[in-house]
């Protein structure tokens, strides 16, 4: 409440109930390759006053104060949540060179095998629980023989501090789907006990490594 009284908050021109994701289950479907563009045009860097011309917006911002993301209906569609305080950006930096003096240990980067993906030039690896990829039933990730290292990642205090964050930030804006996360989840382990819990205090079961 505090936030939004201090005006805040990004409203967009767009009603959400329109989506076809909020009619119901929705599967995103690959786009067609003619649709991506060219190679060129794929990989194209803009200025930010290009950016302007083609009709974005551009919302100036630190990284710090919350900006709740607004539709037609006043609806918190999205969130930049800003930083707790105390030390917080910091730890993001600690996090950062954890990840990386990981990946170069394993001998990971733009140039290695695994680096080379539409997504960019860098690796990235799941650890966790998922149901994607056509699966019927929850399965664990296994890592792709980086599990020790993504374990370790994932137990270390600065890593433990970003989870918490984002798990308190999500319980904070949109209560109403933390709690269906968090009653979905407890359903998930306790009918299938086997599966890992890498996050324990979270709603989240699952996180990828980009290296």
């Amino acid at each position: 409440q505090q936030v939004l009284s201090h005006g805040t908050a990004i409203h967009i021109d767009l009603n959400t109930s329109d989506f076809a994701a909020a009619r119901g289950a929705h599967t995103g479907k690959q786009v067609m390759r003619a649709e991506l563009g060219t190679r060129r045009e794929k990989q194209a860097e803009y200025s930010l006053s290009q950016l302007i011309g083609l009709g974005l917006r551009h919302i100036k911002w630190v990284g710090v104060t919350p900006y709740p993301i607004l539709d037609l209906q006043g609806r918190i569609i999205g969130l930049l949540a800003g930083q707790p305080g105390s030390g917080y950006s910091e730890a993001l930096k600690a996090a950062f060179q954890l990840i990386m003096l990981e990946g170069k240990a394993a001998g990971l980067g733009a140039r290695s095998p695994e680096g080379a993906h539409t997504r960019g030039g860098f690796p990235a690896f799941n650890i966790g629980v998922t149901e994607g990829n056509g699966n019927g039933i929850a399965v664990a990730l296994g890592g792709n023989g980086m599990g020790d290292v993504l374990r370790q990642l994932v137990g270390h205090e600065v890593i433990v501090r970003m989870a918490q964050y984002h798990n308190a930030t999500f319980s904070l804006w949109a209560p109403r789907v933390y709690n269906r996360y968090e009653t979905t989840m407890k359903t998930m382990y306790s009918k299938l006990p086997y599966l890992p819990n890498d996050f324990k205090g979270g709603v989240f079961v699952a996180a990828a490594f980009n290296f």
